[in-house]
C-alpha cells in the first residue's frame, strides 16, 4: 500500500510498542505509542483535510520511569474501566485507569524486562511473559501471582488470548508456539514448524485458527481440529524429546572427549574410554530442568494439598463419630504420610535458605492466610521453631497493609505473635544467650 501520512518526531527514542483501542463515542479511532524515551503518547486518528485519508494528532502523554517496552489496553467495553497496561525496562508492569491515567497496580516478579502481554476478555485476569523465559499469571483485583509457568527455551516475543476464554497463546525465539490454559496453569499443545525465532501473533476472534510470523519469512496458519488432546501425554512427549536432546549431546561429548585424549596420548580410543570411567556419569541429572516449578509455586501446591487433606481427614472423622468407629485414618501417600502442618514446612524446609524470602513473596494473600495458620499449628508442637518464626515474620512484613486491614486475622496475628515470642525466649534459654 502506499503512504498517506507521515507524523515526524513523535518520539524522541526507538517506538517499541503500539495498541489501538475504540473510542468511547464517535466513530474516530484511537492508538498509544509506548518508546524508549520513557514516554506513552496517545494519539487520535482524524481524516486529513484535503482528502478522506487519515492523519494522527497527539492527545496527551504518561511520563515513565523507565523505557517503555510494550503497552496495551484492557478489553472492557466501559471507558471508565478500561486500563492502561505498560511494561518498562525495570521488569515492572504498571497498570492505569485509562481515562484519567490514575496509578492502580505495580505487578513485579520478572527477572527481565516483559516483552509481551495481555488480559482476558473479562479482565480478570492478565498473563505477561518476558526476556527470563517464564510466563506469570497475575489477578487484576489485587496484582498478585496466581502462578508462574515455564516451557518456553528463549525470550517470549508475543502473547495472545483467546477471546471469551482464559485460553492464550505465546510465541518465543525458541522457534515454537505454545497454547495454554489460563485457569489450571497448564500447557496444553506445544506447535513446531517455524525454522527460526517467532516474532508476533494473531488470533481469530473464535479462537478456530492461529497466525504467527517469524524470522524465517513465513506466515503460518494454525487451525483448530476436532481431535482430542490430552496435556500429560503431550507433557510426556516433550519430556522424552528433552531427555533425548540431553542424552545425545551427552554423547557427542562423550566421544568427542574419547578421541581427542586418544590423539593426545597416543592411546587407542578403548584406552581413552577407561580413563573417562573415572569421570562423574551423571552430571546433566543435577542441571535444573526448564519444566521445573519455582520454590514459590511448590509452597503454593503444599498449602493447596494440606488444605484438602484436612478437610477429608475432618469429614472422616465426623463420619466415624457417627458410626461409633474408629476415626484413625490411614496416611495419605500423596503427602508421603505426613500430616498437612509437617508436610507443609518439609517443602519450607526443602526451599534454599537464600531463596525463601523470594519464595513466599510471591504467595497471593489467601496462600498467605493459611500458610500462616500451619505456621502457627508447627510451632505449638515446637516443629521447626527458627524457621516458623522467620517465615512469620517476613510474611507480616511483606503484607502488614493487608493483614491489618482484614479483621479476621487478628485472633491468629496475636496468637502467633505470642508463640513466637514464647518458642524463640525459650531456644534463647536453651543456648544460654
Amino acid at each position: 500500500g502506499d503512504i498517506v501520512y507521515t507524523e515526524e518526531n513523535a518520539h524522541d527514542g526507538a517506538i517499541w510498542s503500539l495498541d489501538l483501542y475504540p473510542p468511547s463515542s464517535g466513530n474516530t479511532m484511537s492508538l498509544v505509542t509506548g518508546s524508549a524515551d520513557k514516554l506513552v503518547k496517545y494519539w487520535t486518528l482524524e481524516s486529513q483535510d484535503d482528502s478522506q485519508h487519515p492523519m494522527v494528532e497527539h492527545d496527551r502523554s504518561l511520563q515513565m520511569s523507565d523505557d517503555v517496552m510494550c503497552v496495551r489496553f484492557s478489553h472492557s467495553t466501559d471507558a471508565e474501566k478500561r486500563l492502561l497496561f505498560v511494561a518498562c525496562l525495570d521488569s515492572t508492569i504498571k497498570v492505569f485507569f485509562n481515562d484519567s491515567l490514575k496509578f492502580f497496580l505495580s505487578l513485579y516478579g520478572h527477572k527481565l524486562p516483559v516483552l509481551a502481554f495481555d488480559s482476558s476478555s473479562d479482565d480478570i485476569i492478565l498473563a505477561s511473559g518476558g526476556a527470563d523465559k517464564s510466563i506469570k499469571i497475575w489477578g487484576l483485583d489485587f496484582g498478585d501471582t496466581h502462578r508462574t509457568l515455564y516451557g518456553h527455551e528463549d525470550s517470549i516475543t508475543d502473547l495472545r488470548f483467546v477471546k471469551r476464554t482464559h485460553y492464550f497463546f505465546t510465541c518465543s525465539k525458541d522457534k515454537t508456539v505454545r497454547y495454554w490454559d489460563g485457569d489450571r496453569f497448564q500447557q496444553i499443545l506445544l506447535m513446531r514448524g517455524h525454522a527460526s525465532e517467532v516474532n508476533c501473533l494473531a488470533v481469530s476472534s473464535n479462537g478456530a485458527f492461529v497466525l504467527s510470523g517469524g524470522m524465517d519469512r513465513q506466515v503460518r496458519v494454525w487451525e483448530r481440529t476436532k481431535d482430542i488432546v490430552f496435556p500429560n501425554e503431550e507433557r510426556e512427549r516433550e519430556l522424552e524429546e528433552m531427555f533425548d536432546k540431553v542424552d545425545g549431546a551427552r554423547r557427542e561429548e562423550n566421544t568427542a572427549d574419547a578421541l581427542m585424549n586418544a590423539e593426545k596420548d597416543g592411546e587407542e580410543g578403548l584406552d581413552a574410554d577407561e580413563e573417562d570411567n573415572d569421570q562423574p556419569q551423571s552430571a546433566a541429572a543435577v542441571k535444573k530442568s526448564v519444566l521445573s516449578v519455582s520454590s514459590g509455586d511448590r509452597i503454593m501446591e503444599a498449602v493447596e494439598m494440606a488444605d484438602k487433606e484436612s478437610k477429608e481427614i475432618a469429614s472422616y472423622r465426623k463420619l466415624q463419630e457417627e458410626r461409633g468407629g474408629d476415626d484413625r485414618r490411614a496416611p495419605n501417600p500423596m503427602l508421603f504420610g505426613m500430616e498437612p502442618p509437617g508436610y507443609v514446612l518439609w517443602i519450607l524446609r526443602s526451599v534454599k535458605p537464600v531463596d525463601l524470602e523470594q519464595s513466599l513473596l510471591v504467595l497471593p494473600l489467601n496462600h498467605v492466610e493459611r500458610l500462616m495458620h500451619y505456621l502457627i499449628i508447627n510451632l505449638k508442637r515446637h516443629k521447626g521453631v527458627e524457621l516458623c518464626a522467620k517465615a512469620s515474620v517476613f510474611l507480616i512484613k511483606a503484607h502488614q497493609a493487608q493483614i491489618v486491614a482484614n479483621r479476621t486475622m487478628m485472633t491468629p496475628l496475636r496468637e502467633l505473635q505470642n508463640l513466637v515470642r514464647k518458642r524463640t525466649t525459650g531456644i534463647r534459654d536453651t543456648i544460654g544467650f
